[in-house]
């Protein structure tokens, strides 16, 4: 029997690059922060420097493991729930940039377009009931991307000592989170769920019917608005600050005018859940699930509770048992998703 391949999931983001690792000596997440001007609106400025500091990432943290599945900031790619008539692969290859007409520009040749297929809808029998043989409709995860980006993402990575397998957008592997914890409760699996991933430079709030992707919105206020605060009030640089944020130095998390920003910031995700409520009364939001760096701060994650009339809960609570617990898990959410695909494929 062949040896089942081993993969690491890697999150780039704004300002921290996370990697989940499950080896020889168990399951790990690995943090570290993006050197200042590395990334610039999810874009990369110098992806030399980005391939060196991964490799040093890669050797400094003992990581064996060279095939990854790499999971994209919202920003660059692009994600549907589609339905289609029954069609063959390579007239759903054909016909899958048509899906994305309203959202890229230029030549298609220029982007990257794949799948996942969600469902296959049969005929049912007029006397039974029961599903025939015959496809009537799919439903489908569909991407895109530019193909400019994954070729520059693989060099990096390349250049880094891994290789690129997959890569997934952010909701996929929302997606792949979500499918996972539904199977270890099914009874929860129709539940409308919200991700509230606090970032670095702002926070994504994402939408799911089920599985089902629905909505994206992006609110411009993350974690580097509580750092600058913080290097205000205690007169100190942006990366002390950080610190100071981490380990709530002179009390600074208590402080109002970082307390204003825990308020802010739940008020603006409370106007997107409630639009969403109110333009979708039949899948109203059970629970919400909190990611990215922000959640690793207690008392935002505090405000965000006392802020809601649904459950509140870190996104670590879908994890597996052996990587739950670990201390910065919420903030690896997607680097996780990744190294679930991987092991589920």
């Amino acid at each position: 029997m062949p040896r089942k391949t081993n993969y690491l999931g890697i999150d780039i983001g704004n300002g921290n690059v996370k990697i989940a690792v499950r080896d020889a000596s168990g399951m790990r997440f690995v943090s570290r922060r993006l050197p200042d001007h590395m990334v610039s609106e999810d874009e990369l400025v110098s992806p030399g420097t980005m391939a060196e500091f991964l490799k040093q990432v890669r050797v400094e943290e003992n990581i064996k493991t060279k095939d990854c599945i790499l999971v994209l900031a919202e920003s660059n790619a692009f994600f549907r729930h589609v339905t289609l008539p029954p069609m063959s692969e390579e007239e759903l290859r054909i016909n899958l940039p048509y899906e994305f007409r309203d959202f890229i520009d230029g030549d298609p040749e220029e982007w990257v377009f794949d799948y996942a297929v969600d469902e296959i809808v049969y005929e049912a029998d007029p006397d039974t009931g029961e599903p025939t043989d015959k496809v009537v409709q799919m439903e489908l995860f569909a991407a895109a991307c530019r193909l400019s980006l994954v070729d520059e993402r693989e060099e990096i990575l390349r250049k880094a000592g891994f290789r690129l397998r997959i890569v997934m957008p952010a909701p996929m592997a929302y997606t792949r989170l979500l499918r996972h914890y539904y199977q270890a409760y099914p009874v929860l699996a129709n539940n409308s769920t919200v991700f509230v991933d606090i970032g670095y430079t702002s926070t994504s709030v994402l939408l799911f019917n089920g599985v089902k992707f629905q909505a994206l919105r992006t609110i411009d206020l993350g974690g580097i608005e509580i750092d600058q605060t913080i290097a205000e009030l205690a007169n100190v640089d942006r990366h002390t600050a950080a610190t100071y944020k981490f380990t709530n130095f002179h009390g600074m998390l208590d402080t109002p005018e970082v307390t204003a920003i825990y308020d802010r910031l739940a008020l603006e995700v409370n106007k997107i859940v409630n639009f969403y409520n109110f333009s979708n009364p039949d899948a109203n939001i059970e629970s919400m699930m909190l990611v990215g760096g922000g959640s690793q701060i207690p008392q935002l994650v505090d405000t965000m509770r006392e802020s809601f009339d649904l459950p509140v809960q870190l996104a670590s609570v879908m994890f597996k048992s052996d990587a739950r617990d670990i201390e910065i898990a919420p903030s690896c959410c997607l680097s996780y998703a990744g190294l679930l695909e991987g092991e589920e494929m």
